[in-house]
């Protein structure tokens, strides 16, 4: 059993293990995540974690208070985003809670705008939930250019879809 931190960040046993989580590759869009290797129930707690204290946003930062951040590159910074994520932050405890069964293989998933007032970058979510929000910020920020670009570019798509869509034929 490997330690996911590194031996400086060790600061107690409940720290998550080789054993319990991959760091992985997702995919050509996503990049690195986190996937179970465990089994983990709903409303159970998934894990505990760690970090240093910045007062910068930066990847891999997760807000503490409005002026603190955890910067955290090996295991909670790594977790991926998602519209209806199967995991929650308490950020008080620091720890990582399912808020669905999660099965080994799967991604450990958070909503980043339930924890960050700014993200350090929005982006394009491609989460493929039916409550995809399509462009991602933090809960108090709204869309950058590039992302009302991006959203305007969607409803421009969908409008041409609804349009261009030829009525069906009756049959005689």
């Amino acid at each position: 059993m490997a330690d996911i931190y590194p031996p400086d960040y060790l600061v107690h046993a409940d720290l998550p293990t080789t054993e319990q989580f991959t760091v992985t590759s997702v995919n050509g869009k996503v990049g690195v995540g986190v996937r179970a290797n465990l089994p983990f129930a709903r409303g159970t707690r998934v894990a505990t974690f760690t970090g240093q204290l910045s007062a910068q946003v930066l990847q891999h930062t997760l807000q503490v208070s409005p002026s603190a951040h955890l910067h955290d590159p090996w295991f909670v910074g790594l977790l991926t985003h998602s519209c209806a994520p199967n995991c929650m932050l308490d950020m008080q405890r620091l720890e990582v809670w399912a808020l669905s069964d999660v099965q080994p293989g799967d991604l450990l998933t958070i909503d980043y705008a339930v924890t960050e007032d700014m993200l350090h970058r929005q982006f394009a979510c491609g989460c493929g939930s039916s409550a995809c929000r399509k462009w991602i910020t933090g809960r108090r920020e709204p869309p950058n250019e590039m992302g009302r670009a991006y959203l305007a570019g969607l409803e421009a798509k969908k409008v041409k879809r609804i349009v261009t869509r030829s009525p069906r034929k009756l049959a005689r």
